[in-house]
């Protein structure tokens, strides 16, 4: 859990958003207070991991630079005025959300964004993954293949994630080693402010081409292609070329774009040539997804809970009897590969 200290100048934003992380499993929260000195004070008696702040506490400047110079944690501001505001040094600003009009929606998509901020952050320490390998049911699987993947023949990899997504995708690509013979897709839950920089970020730090997809490409070998924030990630097929699709149709279970939605196309253009990863993340997103894929006779493999950030969406698959495999992040890259290698999958036959 990530342990997080607020402050606010309101009394009333305090409380809320104290039951907003009291209320989520992947925050700790340890304190609020209403002014910098305060602060300070409780970042050195508490430790926290993340602190969230509003911009308009005076002398909040000071405080944040020391926070984040000296005590090395992780800082956000909330300002209500953007276009106006001066960078606060070490700290990622964001729009501060009207609390007490917030929906469930809106709370949601507000962790999500600190979630975020949270994974791209320099100063967090790695987390420590475990190993273990746990084996899921395969008895709701309609193909006897379904249960011996070695018949298979994968012809690409599809990818859905959430919270935790950018460093979980960074061990996994390195894992894929370079010389990966299929395209991988990806989609990720993530802001419009956070995709270019992700996808930048994962292009220089791993040895497949990293990309954001565009509408109409044919897919390459080795080319890792995310579904740009907002757009749903569709794959089909044109006179016997697969083909990418970047959809703005509606969002799934308000996710655009929604893993469900690229695994299901995916079942359809690859089907038992499909194999797919759901990773961490909140909610259910990909559980329909996975039933598809298991459907077309495709392979599904799922994050074990002691390697996700947050245990969400491989659990809720899991569950459903649409995970094949369940694996911890270290050992997912070395399965994909024997898979892939030992069938001899190869998109461009």
């Amino acid at each position: 859990m990530i342990k997080i200290l607020t402050a606010d100048l309101s009394a009333v934003v305090r409380t809320i958003e104290k039951q907003i992380f009291s209320s989520c499993s992947d925050f700790e929260f340890i304190s609020s207070c209403s002014d910098a000195k305060m602060l300070l004070d409780d970042c050195r008696k508490l430790h926290p991991d993340f602190v969230l702040c509003s911009a308009d506490i005076p002398d909040i400047r000071n405080a944040i630079k020391v926070i984040s110079k000296e005590m090395h944690i992780i800082s956000v501001v909330m300002n209500t005025n953007l276009s106006a505001s001066i960078l606060f040094y070490g700290a990622t600003e964001i729009q501060k959300p009207e609390f007490i009009s917030m929906s469930k929606n809106d709370t949601t998509d507000f962790l999500n964004k600190l979630l975020q901020i949270y994974q791209f952050s320099n100063i967090k320490s790695e987390k420590n993954i475990g190993g273990k390998n746990q084996n899921s049911s395969t008895e709701n699987c309609p193909c006897e293949s379904n249960q011996k993947s070695k018949e298979k023949r994968f012809k690409a990899l599809v990818v859905g994630v959430s919270t935790g997504g950018p460093k979980t995708l960074q061990l996994l690509i390195r894992s894929l080693g370079k010389d990966f013979p299929l395209p991988v897709f990806i989609t990720q839950h993530v802001d419009t402010t956070f995709d270019k920089n992700m996808v930048s970020w994962l292009d220089k730090t791993v040895d497949l081409t990293v990309s954001l997809a565009e509408d109409g490409v044919v897919p390459l070998s080795g080319h890792v292609y995310f579904a740009p924030a907002d757009n749903h990630l569709v794959l089909t097929k044109e006179k016997g070329d697969v083909k990418i699709v970047l959809d703005k149709s509606e969002p799934i279970n308000f996710l655009r774009p929604a893993v469900d939605k690229m695994f299901s196309s995916a079942a359809e253009v690859y089907g038992e040539n499909c194999l797919a990863l759901l990773l961490t993340g909140m909610g259910n997103d990909g559980t329909e997804g996975c039933k598809a894929i298991k459907k077309s006779c495709g392979y599904t493999i799922g994050e074990a809970e002691e390697s996700c950030v947050v245990y969400g969406m491989s659990k809720s698959a899991y569950e459903a009897g649409a995970i094949d495999e369940m694996l911890s992040l270290e050992l997912i890259g070395k399965r994909v590969n024997e898979l892939v290698h030992f069938t001899g999958g190869d998109s461009n036959e």
